[in-house]
């Protein structure tokens, strides 16, 4: 499924997944079950769920899985100085569990310091490493070149426009929700998720 190709996306206002997208990536990733894809899906899925930068979700090692429900962001992992808590749906408690039981069959280390996501070499996977997974994968599923930090804008668009989970009042306070997700020192860096979506854009073309 061919949704398109050029240049790798990079600003806050294009460099997100709309929907469909998102759904061809992660459903060709899980459906593959060779060790990288397995490591990877579990790399981008904890981006996009929690927002988290890529050097944040690099810096994870084991023992900050372990406690149910959340991950403590503290200065060890956090960048900018945003330290916080990113809680964790079921679904993700589940696809972690699952990780886990692989790195041990995989023979790697689940030492509490041990790094979650393992290179090829046996270390801490990169931030290199992470920008080529990324453009590998969505060229393989058929979708624009993004970078790993669209997952993270993905997860602050979703907040934003979500209609299914947010109460009226709730959908009032998304730029707040979406502020303490990211865990951003100001609400003027949130405040560029109010700017009209792709998809809305999309929509105005014809008027």
């Amino acid at each position: 499924m061919e949704l398109g190709a050029g240049n790798i996306k990079t600003r806050a206002g294009t460099n997100y997944l709309t929907e469909i997208e998102e759904k061809v990536l992660f459903s060709f990733l899980k459906n593959r079950k060779d060790k990288q894809a397995e490591r990877d899906y579990v790399l981008l899925k904890l981006c996009r769920i929690t927002g988290l930068r890529r050097g944040e979700a690099l810096a994870l090692s084991i023992c900050d899985v372990l406690e149910k429900g959340l991950i403590k962001i503290d200065e060890r992992i956090a960048e900018k100085g945003a330290i916080g808590e990113v809680y964790l749906p079921v679904e993700m408690q589940d696809i972690l569990k699952r990780f886990l039981k692989l790195k041990r069959e995989w023979k790697e280390s689940l030492e509490d310091d041990a790094p979650l996501f393992v290179s090829k070499k046996g270390g801490r996977l990169s931030l290199r490493s992470f920008n080529d997974v990324m453009e590998k994968w969505c060229k393989a599923a058929g979708i624009p070149r993004y970078t790993p930090h669209a997952l993270r804008h993905t997860k602050a668009h979703r907040i934003m426009d979500d209609v299914r989970h947010l109460s009226d009042d709730e959908q009032r306070k998304a730029l707040l929700f979406t502020n303490k997700q990211l865990r951003h020192k100001s609400l003027n860096s949130t405040m560029i998720y109010t700017t009209p979506t792709k998809e809305e854009m999309q929509k105005v073309a014809g008027i």
